[in-house]
């Protein structure tokens, strides 16, 4: 498996050397645990997207997001099975019959009523009556999706068309249109007919002549018309469209103004034969979709038109008719359709400015139409494919408002779970995800995977308590698959570990072990084997560790059920773990000898790599600096080693270590390791960090002057590193130590020291030491008022104030306590004594560090007679 990559929080917390660097031990499964599973959210979106273009009047479109959901092998056999069933209507909607065809015969799915009702379509489209009236016997309306009850009156309705008994046909086709779910489906039916019934006009050769005969002797007569259609039909149905065509065209030529109704009729029919995405069907349609009488008519003309569309140059063209369509006076009766079918084209080509601007206008000025799902559902994809999830989030509130209890709003209800669980916002994403699993079965996606979603925003939600309980609680469901509880227990004890919880991560993994978890792969096993081993460790347990580390191995070397790549992260890592105890146990000759086993078995490993910083930091801490330098130097310039992702942090931390030696020519030294870092990992996230120590060093070394330029540069080129802020401080501390002569310096100190005590969004602690420094450099210019009202801001704000004292760390509690001495010192100066005192009292009272110092002077306070507060 692949190591996980270097977090840069836990790379090395690096503020400005404040706080040695470290990072974070190789682990056989960081990656592959700690990702958010397999949510369906992209599916459904993408699902949802499909459907609409669809509906729309893009089958083309909406068949090419089918086909890539299809394409993704992680799809669950349910949602393929009836994405398949999608695809094949977008397909026969867009004229593919054979390819339709072809599809559903390798249908693998469950054949339902669904499944019937597009094998009927499929049959009356391709002529085959008899067995089109088997697959409708075959389906059940009222075990169809509402959505699709509508298509079974219509198939029973083409069925009767094509056996010519219109009696029967045209109840069953006003049956259809009652049962559409929208507008933009009555559309369809209405298309639908009137393709069933020009296929249904089938003559042969002997009976062209009496058609012909009825419409030249009815001709300018609804007989003399209704015979034209039928002529036309029968000639388009012997292969004749060319002929057809001419027929209608001339009947247009000489229909009388007054009878709209009968020339959209035959423009319509004038745009079927010759084809939607023909001149002449393209030309028809328009026509009838600027001019045709029926609002009905012109909303299927429409939809046609929209069908014909090929390519993206066809849509910005479509786009640019429809939007003279939607500007004219007065308005058109369908400028609700016209806005969703320019949305939708416009989503198809990813623009993303358009298609929100235009689902916005539809649902802004027309707050009752019939199209607000479609057009949530546009606004949906944009929020989606824009990565608003928060955005998203609200949308999917409003579509779920729409819908009654059914598969589709319980889909929303996972895709609205985790758009918040994108949107980081975990609590409600916790509580999404609770609400999508007591959805009436069957649920949206697999309750295994819902319960780990659940549980793994408790644990980003920083409530770890509630996420044991969720997750103890969820042991006992049937649906909670062994995988996914290993994967939860997995996030929770690193999560514990990493809250410092180690003893109670380390009980869990053991209970989990003890009791065993039904059906845990043995991959997963050994993987659980090896964190309670690192736990032990991490809990102070090196003893026990070892013993861990041994039991392990030995189990590697039994286990036939690991892969190789798998076998060799596992092992080399246990390896790491086994040297670690050994050297805190003080079996130093012990522990080198396993790390020089380690790199010479597993040189390429990441655990390899990660070893010669164990080393040098166990040297360290044994006070051989020299020595611990020698290890790190010796990793990066081994050839091999060069790039590896610790090289960086190898020579920041050698800078570390000569800083620490503090003479002036080690000083140097740490600066020129610093310097080399910066120039042959200039992409490394450290490298911010090193040219921050750089600075850091140079004031050491009294080069102000330079040091300056370093954090400038910090400054300018890193807007927006979590850690600008720093950089900020410490150019403020280099103006401050400039200003001793230069007014404009001090200044400029001055006023970084009072934004940052001032600025909300940065740390509690930097605020705190940006106010001590401002108030003592006040304090030195000839300024004790200003001082003092400086330093009892940052008390009044960050300890009197009980929320934001309880955000300080032990950093910003020592600052707090230093602001306090030195307020208590200028009021000793001043002569205010009891001030003094109560100053000195708050450090006492709330245990700051300098608290014996505080004592003390409390002490000569009473004994020279002054009163304690």
């Amino acid at each position: 498996m692949k190591m996980p990559v270097r977090p840069l929080f836990l790379l090395l917390c690096l503020l400005a050397g404040r706080v040695s660097a470290q990072v974070v031990d190789p682990s056989p499964l960081a990656t592959a645990a700690s990702a958010q599973q397999t949510v369906p959210g992209q599916w459904i979106v993408a699902e949802s997207r499909a459907n609409s273009a669809q509906q729309a009047g893009f089958p083309a479109t909406a068949a090419g997001i089918y086909r890539e959901i299809l394409a993704d092998t992680s799809v669950p056999a349910d949602r393929r099975a009836r994405v398949t069933l999608a695809l094949v209507t977008a397909l026969l909607d867009a004229g593919e019959v054979a390819a339709a065809e072809r599809l559903l015969q390798g249908y693998a799915g469950p054949q339902d009523s669904s499944y019937h009702l597009r094998a009927g379509l499929l049959a009356v489209r391709a002529g085959r009556t008899a067995q089109a009236r088997t697959e409708l016997a075959a389906s059940r309306v009222e075990d169809l999706p509402m959505a699709e009850r509508g298509w079974w009156y219509f198939l029973a309705a083409s069925i009767a068309d094509a056996e010519e008994d219109s009696a029967r046909a045209n109840p069953l086709y006003e049956q259809a249109a009652n049962a559409a779910v929208s507008e933009l489906q009555r559309a369809r039916f209405d298309l639908g007919k009137e393709q069933s019934r020009l296929l249904s006009r089938q003559a042969g050769e002997d009976q062209l002549p009496t058609l012909r005969g009825s419409m030249e002797r009815f001709q300018g007569q609804r007989t003399g018309y209704e015979a034209a259609r039928s002529y036309a039909g029968a000639l388009a149905a012997l292969g004749r469209a060319g002929e057809a065509q001419q027929v209608l065209e001339r009947q247009l030529a000489v229909i009388p103004a007054r009878e709209r109704g009968i020339a959209d009729q035959f423009r319509l029919m004038l745009g079927l034969i010759a084809g939607d995405g023909s001149e002449a069907g393209g030309r028809g349609f328009r026509e009838l979709v600027r001019d045709a009488q029926r609002p009905e008519t012109r909303r299927l003309a429409l939809h046609l038109l929209a069908r014909g569309v090929k390519n993206q140059a066809e849509r910005e063209q479509l786009r640019r008719e429809l939007g003279a369509l939607i500007a004219a006076t007065p308005a058109s009766p369908i400028v609700e359709d016209l806005l969703l079918v320019r949305a939708q084209s416009a989503l198809a080509d990813k623009d993303f400015t358009e298609a929100e601007e235009d689902a916005r206008r539809l649902l802004d000025n027309h707050p009752a139409t019939t199209l607000r799902p479609a057009a949530l559902g546009v606004r949906l994809a944009v929020a989606w494919d824009l990565k608003r999830y928060r955005t998203a989030a609200d949308v999917i509130a409003q579509l779920r408002g729409l819908l009654p209890a059914g598969s589709e709003r319980a889909q929303l209800g996972v895709l609205l779970a985790e758009a918040f669980f994108r949107a980081e916002d975990y609590r409600n994403a916790a509580d999404a995800y609770d609400a999508a699993l007591r959805e009436p079965p069957p649920l949206a996606a697999p309750a295994g995977i819902l319960l780990f979603q659940r549980v793994l925003s408790e644990i980003r939600a920083e409530r770890l308590e509630a996420a044991v309980q969720q997750l103890d609680a969820a042991a006992a469901d049937s649906g909670f698959d062994a995988e996914n509880r290993w994967q939860a227990e997995w996030n929770l004890v690193r999560a514990m570990q990493a809250d410092g919880q180690t003893q109670a991560a380390l009980s869990r993994v053991e209970r989990l072990l003890a009791n065993g978890v039904q059906g845990v792969p043995e991959v997963l096993r050994i993987r659980l084997m090896w964190l309670r081993a690192r736990l032990a460790f991490d809990n102070g347990q090196p003893e026990i560790s070892l013993r861990l580390a041994d039991e392990l191995l030995a189990q590697l070397r039994q286990s036939e059920q690991l892969e190789a790549a798998l076998r060799t992260d596992v092992t080399s890592t246990t390896h790491l773990l086994k040297a670690q105890s050994l050297l805190a146990l003080g079996r130093d000759p012990d522990g080198v000898a396993v790390l020089d086993r380690l790199r010479a078995d597993f040189r390429a490993t990441t655990a390899a790599q990660y070893s010669y910083l164990v080393q040098a930091g166990h040297l360290s801490q044994r006070g051989d600096l020299a020595g611990a330098q020698a290890v790190l130097i010796s990793f990066v310039e081994t050839p091999e080693y060069a790039r590896s992702e610790y090289a960086p942090v190898a020579l920041y931390q050698a800078a570390l270590l000569l800083e620490r030696q503090g003479l002036d020519r080690h000083l140097e030294e740490a600066g020129k390791r610093l310097e080399r870092l910066i120039k042959d990992y200039a992409n490394d996230p450290i490298v911010f960090y090193a040219r921050l120590k750089q600075g850091d060093l140079l004031r050491k070394l009294n080069d102000f002057p330079n040091a300056r330029l370093v954090y400038e540069y910090l400054v300018n080129n890193h807007a927006g590193h979590p850690d600008e802020l720093l950089a900020q401080l410490a150019l403020g501390n280099t103006l401050l130590a400039q200003g001793a002569n230069n007014v404009s310096n001090y200044e400029s100190a001055a006023a970084i020291f009072e934004r940052l005590r001032d600025l909300p969004s940065a740390p509690a602690d930097l605020r705190v030491e940006a106010g001590f420094t401002w108030g003592y450099a006040l304090s030195k210019r000839g300024q004790p008022d200003r001082a003092q009202s400086v330093y009892w801001s940052v008390v009044d704000t960050f300890l009197l104030d009980a929320a934001q004292a309880a955000k300080l760390g032990p950093r910003g509690r020592w600052w707090l306590s230093k602001s306090l001495l030195e307020l208590a010192q200028l009021h000793e100066e001043a002569g205010r004594l009891d001030e003094a005192q109560r100053a000195y009292q708050l450090i006492v009272d709330n245990r700051l560090s300098g608290i014996a110092q505080a004592q003390a002077k409390l002490a000569r306070f009473r004994a020279a007679g002054g009163t304690t507060p």
